[in-house]
This record gives C-alpha cells, structure tokens and sequence, in this order.
C-alpha cells in the first residue's frame, strides 16, 4: 500500500513539475505583462498568479473571467474582467492605492506583510503557498 501511495504522489508531482515546464513561455509572457505595467515587486506578483490561477491552467476558478489574482466583489464573486490586461491594469491601480501609504508605515516589511496587512492574504497559509512560488518564478523566468 505504501509503495501504491508513493508512486501516486510521485505521478502527480512529475505532472505538475511537466506542466509548469511546458507552460513556461505563458508564464513568461504574463510575468513580461506584470512587469511592463509598473507593477511593484512583480516576481511576488506573478506568484500570486500562478497560485490563484493554478499555474493559468485553471478551468473552475476566477480565470475564465479573465482574473488573474483572484479578486472578489460583494457577495463573494469572482471580479470579472474583460481582458488580462484589463486585470492587470486593476491589480496596479489596486497596489498604488494601498502600497505607499503601507511602506509608509512599514519600512522594513515585505510583500507578504504587504499582502496580509491590507486583507489580500487572510492568514500565514497564503504566505507559505506563495513561498515556493516566489522562488520558482525566480528560478524559471527571465526577471
């Protein structure tokens, strides 16, 4: 049973790993978007993708509405967007609101303290999914 257990977790990790591989040059052309916006710390933002997109392969979440990140509207709805640069355009409006006034009084916090004092991030879970996802953005794509 462990070794029926094992070569299952193995499968579905080597079907991950392969599909963010062959993904790479979308995952390229989005973190190319993010950063031609003026999107601060864009290698976080990115992540943020992937993690609320599952890796832009999603069929069941906020992606079919042209959502990349995830934002909600009253009544726990997936914000919808006519385009990804339309998103991409609302998540740079939405970080210039909030992020300076939020440096201001954090000098020395990070995105993920960013991300968790403005009530994006809900609880230290998000940040510990977006880790891992932060360092293959790093690791995998042309920053």
């Amino acid at each position: 049973m462990k070794k029926l257990l094992f070569a299952f977790l193995l499968l579905a990790f080597t079907q991950s790993a392969n599909s963010q591989q062959s993904n790479i040059p979308k995952l390229q052309a989005m973190y190319d978007a993010i950063k031609a916006a003026g999107i601060l710390h864009p290698d976080f933002v990115m992540a943020q993708c992937i993690q609320e997109t599952g890796w832009l392969n999603c069929k069941k979440c906020c992606l079919r509405y042209h959502n990349l990140f995830g934002f909600y509207i009253k009544g726990n709805k997936c914000k919808k967007f006519s385009s990804d640069e339309e998103c991409i355009a609302y998540y740079k409006t939405w970080q210039d609101k909030r992020y300076t006034k939020w440096r201001k009084k954090h000098p020395k916090g990070d995105y993920y303290h960013f991300l968790k004092s403005v009530g994006y991030a809900t609880g230290d879970k998000y940040t510990a999914e977006l880790k891992p996802k932060v360092a293959w953005v790093r690791k995998n794509l042309k920053l």
